[in-house]
């Protein structure tokens, strides 16, 4: 058998065997192979480091000699230094930046599979897709949005309902010499409706101890319903358990907030439901530097599919 032949068979075992692992595993060992290589990076900086200041000591001594010859031995080593460091900068520069940026969409992937390939269909994904400020201030709920980040942006059906996706951070306008909060992070949901009112719905659903990503763009609307841990806004008089179904409220009410899913903001219009629900840093960031929040994720995900069941109106 051809050298050739060995390592493409070599390769494909590696797979299959990749692939037969629960999917949480892999992302983990991704992740501490990423971790070791940045911490051995690192070391390896430390360590340059004090052998250029140790180098740089020694060629100071030689360029201030009165030697001549010394003199010149220091300037060489003084340029082989410079270009040295120059090299080395150049290859870390672009060595491990490509290895996380290689990470980050091989664990993507990995985590967006589980999360629509078996419950979704005509998933597509667009790596480049980032949305903008007008894809949320049409819902009604956060109003003066300065900014977006946005990522993992998917567009899918589920039975016969067009879904939009994405991780999204909303920010605040900035403010001198204070560090403001974002106004949303977390997983945002979209998909259209066929009910037919006039104005719009806003149900916020909270952890009253320490409610985050509250709306602010509602001062329009009156409270129809207020309990301590749900508010339900919307015009004056209207009658949303008609519109949305008498279960609606309840549904959004059976969510669990905790530690991880802080909030849950809803808009609902004639034709268009959108879904905010707010989350910690540890389910929101791809892992790196600690382990991946297995039980934080898969609560995301059951998260997202109940909210797309609620608002397709199951």
């Amino acid at each position: 058998m051809k050298e050739k032949d060995i390592k493409e068979n070599v390769e494909g075992l590696e797979e299959e065997q990749e692939e037969s692992k629960p999917y949480q595993f892999i992302v983990e060992e991704k992740r501490k192979d990423l971790f070791k290589a940045y911490v051995k990076q690192r070391r390896i900086s430390n360590i340059l480091m004090v052998a250029v200041l140790v180098a740089i000591v020694g060629v100071m001594f030689l360029i201030m000699n009165n030697n001549q010859i010394l003199k010149i031995v220091g300037y060489c080593s003084a340029g082989a230094l410079l270009l040295g460091m120059i090299l080395y900068y150049v290859l870390s520069r672009k060595g491990f930046p490509n290895k996380t940026k290689d990470y980050m969409a091989s664990v993507t992937q990995i985590l967006r599979d589980r999360q629509f390939k078996d419950t979704y269909e005509n998933v597509s994904y667009n790596p480049e897709e980032k949305m903008v400020t007008t894809d949320f201030s049409g819902d009604g709920i956060y109003k003066e949005i300065a900014g977006t980040n946005s990522r993992n942006i998917v567009r899918m059906e589920y039975k016969g309902h067009h879904v939009l996706y994405g991780e999204v951070a909303l920010l605040r306008p900035a403010q001198k010499r204070v560090q403001v909060p974002p106004l949303f992070v977390g997983k945002y949901i979209s998909l259209p409706n066929e009910l037919e009112f006039e104005g719009r719905f806003v149900i916020v659903y909270k952890n009253p101890k320490q409610p985050y990503d509250l709306p602010n763009d509602v001062d329009d609307l009156v409270a129809l319903e207020e309990k301590e841990d749900l508010v339900v806004y919307g015009p004056e008089g209207a009658d949303f358990r008609k519109v949305l179904g008498s279960n609606f409220v309840n549904d959004v009410r059976r969510f669990r907030l905790d530690n991880r899913l802080f909030n849950i903001n809803i808009a609902v219009w004639a034709g268009h439901s959108a879904a905010y629900l707010s989350y910690d840093d540890a389910v929101m960031a791809i892992p790196f530097d600690k382990p991946f929040d297995y039980e934080g994720f898969e609560q995301s995900c059951k998260d997202v599919d109940s909210i797309v069941k609620l608002l397709a109106g199951e």
